[in-house]
């Protein structure tokens, strides 16, 4: 029997004509909420969210799931929009990022327009209000890209951006889309599965097993586990493959999404540059905005000692649960990213 049912789905289009499918549990009446917008990660739609959804009214949130380019029933990449992507060279994969960051920004901006949020509290004021970003697993990826190319975007998106975006969250984001290599115990066998549908399904057996890890608040590798399965059921584990095939995209994971894993680690390197240590940047556009992370220690020791945070940074474990955890436990996710919003 389904846990949950598949929910409505609400579309927008964006200045440049592209059309954006999305999650939204509506706003609180007569209230100041604050407006959460989740981008979802690999090989798994925005629908993965959706438990979320009846928690947020009594929360005062607003929660909008985006499902992203190429998830149906959102637009899919036109050949033009993978050029740079497929071409190679850091600028090419640099150009990609940067254009998508410009595309979320749009609908951030779009959407707030459009549904009339509040916006940020008054400098100097607390409570709610204005929108928190939060990338989710390779989502974190463009949520650190609109963050890292805030100069790229048009005057007319940017200054509404400045009323609305108040913080992005990073929650449990793959250690290469920030830059940072992989560490050597980490198994990359399943990556080279050449069938595509077993690839998937190796894939999504990883991605929601669970770990007996030794520490995850240690910041030492060594206390993680990356490649053993615990013996615990595994998220999604109730749902039937057709529910499955609702919440999930084995063609999008290995086509567009799989080319994102292709981009050179310098390119990611740049991008978490821009975003949280240079200074230049940070302190004229958007000087407020505020980076927060879930799970992944301080980036700060891969980046070398002249490394020094340009924006409010702040990070936050995730003690319990595994990448799922909105799924298998929703109220503790949520609680966990509004006490991650608020540190």
């Amino acid at each position: 029997m389904p846990t949950s049912t598949q929910p409505q789905l609400e579309s927008l289009t964006t200045s440049d004509g592209v059309s954006y499918s999305y999650v939204d549990s509506g706003e609180v009446p007569g209230n100041t909420y604050t407006t959460l917008v989740f981008v979802h990660g690999m090989g798994f739609n925005g629908g993965v969210f959706r438990k979320l959804v009846p928690l947020a009214a009594v929360r005062n949130l607003r929660i909008v799931s985006l499902y992203r380019r190429d998830y149906n029933p959102t637009a899919s990449f036109r050949d033009a929009d993978l050029a740079s992507l497929n071409s190679g060279t850091v600028e090419g994969q640099e150009d990609f990022l940067r254009s998508h960051a410009v595309e979320i920004a749009t609908f951030l901006v779009t959407f707030a327009r459009e549904q009339r949020i509040p916006p940020v509290p008054l400098e100097g004021a607390s409570g709610p209000g204005g929108i928190a970003l939060i990338g989710w697993s390779l989502g974190s990826l463009h949520t650190h890209a609109v963050v890292a190319y805030l100069d790229a975007m048009p005057s007319s998106i940017l200054s509404d951006l400045g009323k609305y975006l108040h913080t992005m969250v990073s929650h449990d984001v793959g250690a290469v889309f920030i830059g940072i290599p992989n560490p050597p115990i980490y198994n990359l066998d399943l990556w080279f599965e050449p069938d595509l549908e077993t690839r998937f399904k190796l894939f999504s057996e990883w991605a929601t097993a669970y770990y007996s890890h030794t520490s995850v608040t240690s910041g030492n590798i060594d206390d993680l586990e990356f490649n053993k399965f615990a013996d615990q059921a595994h998220s999604m584990h109730e749902l039937s493959s057709e529910e499955l095939a609702e919440l999930t995209s084995a063609e999008t994971f290995g086509a567009s999404d799989t080319l994102l894993l292709y981009i050179q680690l310098d390119a990611f390197k740049a991008m978490t540059r821009r975003a949280i240590f240079n200074k230049a940047l940070a302190e004229k556009f958007l000087p407020n905005l505020r980076v927060r992370y879930i799970v992944w220690p301080d980036p700060k020791p891969n980046y070398g000692l002249d490394a020094e945070k340009a924006r409010d940074v702040k990070f936050n474990f995730q003690a319990r649960g595994n990448h799922f955890v909105f799924w298998d436990e929703p109220e503790l996710a949520l609680d966990q990213y509004i006490a991650t919003i608020n540190l």
